[in-house]
């Protein structure tokens, strides 16, 4: 029974003497004594694979790979203690969850984060640091007892009592029933003595640093019972006779551990061997490499003349720094007849670099394997159980719901997926316009699919495409419902934890997901996605590990449905995928101080910024530096802290920049993926000092930022290399020459013709301006027919921009709706209450202008009461906020309406027509228009309110439009088309004024309508009359109105003089319009003008539109455009920065140089071939 010790810096060949060693025991003594290699977990794989392809060995019989937790398997089967059920880390999870949830109210400290996300884990990582360093219970109690009488550490003792509690209650639940893989190496140590295998055994452990004192009790037990003993370290000099290296030395960690190690043993009376100090590198084939490995520690630092095969390089940002490495990966390979398993990456921050790195190795065809446990977290099954849950605890909210669906899972295995996925989108569409949540999902009740198009149409007939639909949606709902529903009910018949259980399996088990994974799985591997296949597999048996041991733990408890869904999610938030190399040629991507890699070539260590690597922060858990240092002084030893661990990180970099052959390569990003600056790492600026005369390098992310000689390494495979000409080619369009090697670039795509049509369509884009094409007669006839029926308001989207109006009546895409109460539904139901009121006033033959405020709220009342179960699916009846709603829109309306009571009480105007409509076979006639190719168009809308006054003069009529906002008519925007509804609605009430009242009639004008409730303040006093005045101020009407003294006052009758408080106008003294009301008002002859100029704007968008104008041509009018709520800017792309994207630019006008401008024009009423 010996020790002997290999030591020496990195690349002495210690691993290589020990395999050297094992193969000459394996060979001379094919039967002899077991020969056992000690490795880390992570590094057991590559060791296997190693020693197997060890040439001269046909066979390994003597000798295995172990980790510590693998060979306490392997003993704990041999000696029998292997006979309790093991639980996993998942069911631990879950176990801490279940102890928390028990105990919360006995908790100090932890009461409050215990439903944190992360929690759990925190507290995992706490008990398993326990274990290692063998703590008990008691240990912990001992503690609080001794630290909860000082003030200065009760925050500490509350830690501790609630540590204690937790730990306790979880060790009597494992104890004489379960083990984890945390009490292995204590059983492990218990068993070695009576194992026969382990007996005269030769062990050789190599690749650890340091020792947790559970694996610092194994070795000493393996010192007493095997043969010898080996252990390989990395360190420069040995630590005998209670020697320790001191804090910062760079072999402070496997220092103290040869020092641990060297005194056990003496204690022991183990034999000590003379130890094997290496002192050659022959690991580096580069003096460089050698120098560094030799120098990294050394003070002051001696710089090497001599340009070593080490390069730094400073990228753009992480992508840049990626497309690096790959870019030379692929010239290694190509070049220099690297493997890819000779070529490794290292980085500490993996996770940022993960998704980049899968795209980018992708694109340019490089295998590689990233070792890092994956959670499970995003895998389908995972997700359609947490979401299942979900559905139950939220009572079918729609985002649980959707999250099961789009898993794919739900459907019956052998359907059309991609024919589910649109009918589940179909599906999607309906619940949200309709707000389905809760029972509406499981209500037997089949939902009803009718297209909404106005209050009034609201119950109309259902189409024979409404009904297929909705036999689609009901068909598509019952397939989401039925097993969701039937899990639902059996979760809530459970009586314990068990039963609980079943119902998730049984659930799993009807929806036929093994043999759905099965598939997938399958699928996966005839695609050569290897590791995407392997998931699959290991997902479904995660997943059925984790139920076995909720039963196994908490089978016979009885759990509410809360806990149990929350225990069980703490469970899969935790599960992880631990996956193996698919393939040995393959680049290894891991973490460089977790990892534990041999024979590699050339390494790539990313991610060199500051506060990466040295560490300037770290986690400090459940328990801070303090905390450690307060309880180490008592007695209780723990982990080191995150200052202690900082130490260290002279010793990882050390360990990541020496683990190469061949060739070294150090890069960071200057930028993040939002801009913010990074600084590169001191370890750079070392390095740069060692050596002078270092090769650097600048990444950046397109060649033409370099010069033209630098440029030619871009070109490293065809799926990337394409977008880097594109860039250049892009050069060449602008006047700017590139270097010449480009062109055969450019003839390589060309002249292959695999590559050939995608090259073409990637250099297109080198010609995109974002520019429409007019459409072909044809086409547009195919969109818009021979006779188009248009309305106002789109007529005013053309005019505001062609291509919007093009998306919405040419290829009628449409927003999805969503189930929320915005302003056109509301304004639709202003609309129908004003007319239904308006309808009531004249079937009970009342006086609008002797209606009482009372009367005013009833039949306000009367009305919502009427329209809201028809609006936006019953909106305003779906919850107590909406009923608000409703009653406040009631207090609106009925506001409203009072004040147009108060209008009819001094107006000579009364309605003569209420919503109005003119189109074809309406009310009234269209306006129509013959176009350039033969095509017809009509309009088509309805008036809110037409209204008629007469006097010695003459009939007159005007038009009132309801707003739900405050609106002003503005003549500019006339003009430009963007407001042409109030004049298209006097036109059609005066060209058909005989068939509206029976004779001709002239424009009184155009006036807008504000429904809303104001809020009157004031500095004083005021009485109810002074209050009801200031309110029909508020509602005083805005708009054009004919520029004539008298028929101002018809509309105004108490008005002699001053200002309205019904219409924007004021009369002077002497009897004429102010001149504030003159710029508000038009004379007979300029309203015909403007019905002439706006009929003239119909005919001239109505030919652009048939002829196919579908420009891309916003308008700017101050601040104002409609990209500001366009639905269709993602369909556009409109973008300021490309070169023919510009606003139109609209220049402020008044009114006076409107009505010049159209006069200088010279409109010919008869030119527009209106009918």
């Amino acid at each position: 029974m010996s020790l002997r010790f290999v030591i020496g810096r990195s690349g002495t060949g210690k691993t290589t003497l020990f395999l050297d060693e094992i193969k000459d025991k394996l060979i001379n003594q094919p039967d002899g004594h077991p020969v056992l290699y000690i490795v880390p977990e992570q590094m057991t794989f590559l060791s296997e694979y190693r020693l197997v392809n060890t040439p001269g060995l046909s066979g390994m019989i003597r000798t295995q790979v172990f980790s510590f937790t693998r060979l306490a398997w392997k003993i704990l089967q041999e000696t029998g203690g292997a006979s309790r059920n093991h639980i996993s880390s998942i069911g631990l999870n879950m176990l801490i969850r279940k102890i928390i949830e028990d105990n919360k109210d006995e908790l100090k400290l932890f009461k409050k984060a215990a439903d944190k996300k992360g929690f759990i884990e925190h507290i995992e990582r706490m008990l398993t640091e326990f274990k290692h360093y063998c703590i008990l219970p008691e240990d912990l109690h001992r503690s609080w007892a001794e630290l909860s009488f000082k003030s200065s550490t009760r925050a500490l003792a509350d830690k501790l009592h609630d540590l204690e509690l937790i730990y306790g209650k979880f060790e009597e639940t494992l104890i004489g029933k379960y083990t984890n893989s945390n009490d292995y190496l204590h059983l492990l140590a218990d068993s070695i003595k009576n194992s026969s295998y382990l007996k005269d055994a030769e062990i050789y452990i190599d690749g650890f640093h340091n020792f947790t004192p559970q694996e610092k009790r194994v070795i000493e037990q393996l010192l007493k019972h095997c043969k010898r003993i080996s252990v390989a370290l990395v360190l420069d000099r040995p630590y005998k006779h209670g020697a320790k290296p001191d804090e910062l030395n760079l072999f402070r960690l496997t220092g103290e551990t040869y020092s641990d190690l060297f005194e056990m043993a003496r204690e022991s009376s183990i034999t000590l061997e003379d130890d094997v100090f290496l002192a050659d590198t022959p690991r580096f084939q580069d003096e460089g490499l050698q120098y560094l490995q030799a120098r990294f520690d050394k003070r002051p630092i001696k710089s090497l003349h001599h340009k070593p095969a080490i390069e730094i390089r400073a990228a753009a940002n992480r992508r840049a720094e990626v497309e690096s490495i790959a870019r030379e990966i692929r010239r290694l390979v190509r070049d220099e007849e690297y493997r890819y398993n000779d070529i490794a990456v290292l980085t500490r921050n993996g996770q940022e670099y993960q998704e980049t790195m899968e795209t980018v190795f992708h694109d340019y065809e490089i295998p590689f394997f990233i070792d890092q446990k994956r959670p499970m977290l995003n895998h389908p099954l995972i997700e359609l159980i947490r979401s299942s849950l979900d559905i139950i605890k939220t009572n079918w909210r729609y985002e649980p719901v959707f999250r099961a669906i789009k898993t794919d899972l739900l459907f019956p295995l052998g359907f059309d997926i991609e024919m589910q996925r649109e009918k589940m989108d179909r599906l999607e569409n309906y619940v949200l316009a309709h707000g389905i949540k809760g029972d509406k999902w499981i209500d037997k009740k089949s939902w009803r699919y009718k297209r909404f198009f106005g209050l009034e149409l609201e119950g109309s007939a259902q189409t024979d495409a409404e009904k297929k639909m909705e036999a689609e949606i009901n068909e598509s709902r019952n397939l989401v419902v039925v097993p969701l529903l039937r899990l639902s009910r059996r979760i809530k018949k459970a009586k314990n934890g068990r039963e609980l259980c079943e119902a998730v399996y049984l659930a799993l088990e009807e929806l036929d997901i093994p043999n759905k994974l099965a598939e997938k799985s399958n699928i996966a591997e005839e695609r050569g996605q290897l590791v995407v296949s392997r998931e699959h597999d290991q997902a479904w048996d995660a997943v059925i590990d984790l139920l076995d041991q909720f039963v196994d733990v908490m089978g016979n408890e009885s759990i509410s449905i809360e806990t149990f869904i929350d225990i069980l999610d703490s469970g899969l938030e935790t599960a992880k995928f631990s996956l193996i190399p698919p393939a040995i040629d393959q680049v290894f991507v891991a973490d460089l101080e977790l990892s534990r890699l041999s024979n590699v070539k050339a390494a790539f260590v990313i991610g060199l910024n500051e506060g990466v690597i040295p560490a300037k922060q770290m986690d400090e858990g459940t328990l801070s530096d303090e905390d450690r240092s307060e309880l180490n002084g008592i007695g209780l030893l723990l982990a080191p802290g995150a200052k202690k661990k900082l130490l260290d990180e002279d010793f990882v970099a050390y360990r990541a920049f020496t683990i190469q052959e061949r060739r070294l390569y150090l890069s960071y990003p200057l930028a993040n993926e939002e801009g913010k600056g990074l600084l590169p790492s001191s370890y750079i600026k070392r390095i740069k000092e060692i050596f002078p005369e270092i090769n650097e390098i600048n990444e950046v992310n397109e060649p033409s930022e370099l010069l033209m000689d630098e440029q030619f390494s871009y070109v490293s495979h065809p799926n990337t290399a394409i977008a880097y000409l594109t860039t250049q080619l892009q050069l060449i369009t602008r006047g700017y020459p590139i270097a010449d090697f480009w062109w055969d670039v450019y003839n390589f795509y060309m002249e292959k013709p695999t590559q050939k049509q995608k090259a073409k369509r990637i250099l297109s884009s080198l010609f995109y301006t974002n520019e429409t094409k007019t459409l072909s007669e044809n086409t547009s006839k195919e969109l818009y027919g021979d006779e188009m029926l248009a309305s106002v308001s789109r007529m005013e989207l053309f005019h505001g921009c062609p291509f919007s109006h093009f998306t919405s009546h040419g290829l009628r895409l449409r927003e999805r709706e969503i189930y929320r109460l915005d302003a056109p539904h509301i304004g639709d139901l202003f609309h129908a209450a004003l007319k239904w009121i308006a309808e009531e006033v004249d079937r009970k033959e009342l006086s609008w202008s002797r209606l009482t405020k009372e009367q005013c709220e009833w039949l306000a009342k009367k009305a919502v009461e009427q329209f809201a179960p028809k609006l936006q699916n019953q909106i305003l009846l779906s919850s107590n906020r909406h009923f608000y709603i409703k009653r406040k829109l009631e207090q609106i309306i009925g506001r409203a309406s009072y004040t147009l009571s108060s209008h009819a009480k001094v107006s000579g105007f009364s309605p003569v027509g209420l919503e109005l409509d003119f189109g074809p076979f309406k009310q009234l006639p269209p306006l129509a228009f013959t176009l350039k190719n033969g095509a017809k168009m009509q309009l088509q809308g309805r008036i809110d309110r037409v209204d008629k006054a007469e006097d010695e003069n003459g009939v007159y009529l005007r038009v009132i439009d309801y707003k739900s906002s405050s609106r002003d008519l503005d003549l500019n925007e006339v003009y430009h088309g963007l407001a042409l509804q109030m004049l298209t609605y006097l036109d059609i009430i005066i060209t058909h004024s005989n068939k509206l009242i029976g004779t001709e009639a002239t424009p009184a004008g155009v006036l807008y309508f504000h429904v809303h409730n104001p809020m009157i303040t004031s500095e004083k006093l005021l009485t109810l009359e002074d209050i009801e005045n200031e309110i029909l101020k508020e509602f005083k009407m805005k708009g054009l109105l004919l520029g004539d003294p008298d028929i101002i006052r018809l509309m105004d009758n108490s008005l002699e003089t001053g200002t309205s408080n019904i219409i924007s106008a004021s009369i002077n003294k002497d009897g004429s319009l102010s001149a504030k009301s003159q710029g508000s008002s038009a004379s007979e002859e300029d309203f015909n003008t403007l019905r002439r100029f706006v009929r003239t704007l119909y005919q001239e968008s109505g030919n652009r539109i048939i002829q196919g104008d579908v420009n891309i041509d916003p308008y700017k009018l101050g601040d104002r455009t409609p990209c500001q709520f366009c639905s269709y800017k993602s369909v556009c792309q409109f973008d300021q920065s490309l070169e023919n994207n510009r606003f139109r630019i609209i220049p402020q006008q008044n009114s006076q140089d409107v009505f010049a401008r159209i006069r200088e024009e010279g409109i010919n009423f008869e030119n527009s071939h209106s009918d």
